[in-house]
């Protein structure tokens, strides 16, 4: 059964949202709210007891011999939650490093496999999308890994995780991406680009995809590298709340070095388009970057909050942007014209946004426990329950990627 689209104005948001960065913009909403970001809130549980989900499981008609996943992270839990996007059933749940970990940016690759990065203990974890890309570690003929959220295997048991990587700077990880190099049919090969938060200076990482070792780094100034996406011409944006103002620059992946600085009206979530695009949420804007011509464009979102999380629609949300409001508003944006197209009001405190190869458009509730499968046709939802405080607005099902690697 699909849940019908609800209005917020009974929905309670918990806590007192906090600053994250120093400058105050006056937004379209009368509150201007700017939401808590790094300073995780413990939020309420989600007491709605419909989990109607689609129970089909036959993921025959998904990309790579069946893998489709979302993969979320829950930040005041330390584990990460793999969700089935056809049957929008939760999976399998994983720690994602050995204590307190805080998870919050995942990046999918093309073969389907993710990694999450962790802001407080500061690193990156991989974990294998099927069940044989999986390692026998204790040579016994079987794999031991999760098979659902009641059961998360202890640290280093779970053999779907495939490595672990601490990153030098006690400052947390990041704006996270991968660069779309490996090879889609076996997963091997690519790299992972991490940026830093509140070190001094700041750092962006070049980890091998295999392995997880360190290829590379660049100092990029003091300052916080929030998010990150990669654009399909070797280049890794960033978006920074300093040293740059509130900005997205590019990083070379060849060279390493700084190619482009763009100053935005403000920020928090950053996605790519199949042509190369820059899109960017923030406040109550979207703005869209072109690097091939130079041109930056930036639109209000009347109504709009805080947006979080954007994402390039594809299949059935195809040729529109998807932006997810703090207060709990999906809004969708004509890809072309930036017009506001919809807005529905479907959740407590929405953080992250993403599509799946169909089209669906999910959207992720920091403070209901739960994500959105919404379908763009019928303009309905049905409810996911996930872990605690799911922060994540990354790329988190590897469509942003496969868009600008993959173009039709």
């Amino acid at each position: 059964m699909r849940t019908p689209l609800h209005p917020t104005a009974n929905a309670l948001v918990v806590g007192v949202v906090c600053l994250f960065m120093s400058l105050i913009l006056t937004c379209c909403f009368s509150s201007g709210t700017r939401p808590a970001s790094d300073d995780l809130d413990s939020g309420v549980t989600d007491t709605d007891s419909d989990t109607d989900t689609d129970t089909d499981t036959d993921t025959d008609t998904g990309p790579e011999g069946g893998i489709s996943f979302i993969w979320i992270a829950n930040s005041d839990e330390n584990t990460l939650s793999k969700v089935d996007t056809q049957t929008a059933i939760e999976v399998a749940r994983y720690r994602t490093c050995p204590s307190i970990c805080d998870p919050s940016r995942t990046s999918v690759n093309l073969h389907g496999d993710a990694v999450v990065t962790n802001r407080l203990s500061n690193s990156v974890t991989k974990f294998a999308a099927a069940m044989n890309d999986c390692v026998d570690n204790n040579d016994n003929g079987t794999i031991e890994t999760s098979n659902g959220p009641a059961n998360v295997l202890l640290w280093g048991e779970d053999e779907c995780m495939l490595w672990h990587t601490e990153l030098p700077l006690s400052s947390g990880a990041r704006a996270t991406a991968w660069d779309g190099k490996e090879d889609q049919d076996s997963g091997l090969g690519g790299n992972v680009w991490v940026g830093t938060c509140g070190s001094t200076p700041q750092v962006v990482y070049k980890l091998d995809g295999d392995n997880g070792a360190i290829v590379d780094q660049t100092d990029v100034g003091a300052g916080c590298c929030y998010g990150g996406v990669v654009d399909g011409n070797d280049g890794f944006w960033v978006f920074a709340t300093s040293p740059y103002s509130l900005s997205i620059f590019r990083v070379d992946m060849s060279t390493l070095q700084i190619s482009e600085i763009v100053t935005l009206l403000d920020g928090y979530g950053i996605t790519a388009d199949s042509q190369g695009r820059v899109w960017v949420g923030g406040g109550c804007f979207v703005s869209r970057h072109d690097p091939a011509d130079g041109s930056l464009e930036e639109v209000e979102v009347m109504g709009a909050d805080w947006l979080r999380g954007i994402a390039v629609g594809v299949e059935k949300s195809a040729g529109y942007v998807w932006a997810a409001d703090t207060i709990g508003t999906l809004y969708k944006i004509d890809q072309e014209s930036m017009i506001v197209a919809g807005a529905y009001d479907m959740g407590v405190e929405l953080v992250g946004v993403a599509a799946d190869f169909e089209g669906y458009v999910w959207a992720v509730d920091f403070a209901a426990n739960a994500a959105y499968k919404f379908d763009p046709d019928t303009e309905t939802y049905i409810s996911v329950p996930v872990g605690l405080s799911p922060y994540t607005y990354s790329d988190m099902t590897g469509m942003q990627l496969k868009g600008v690697i993959i173009p039709e």
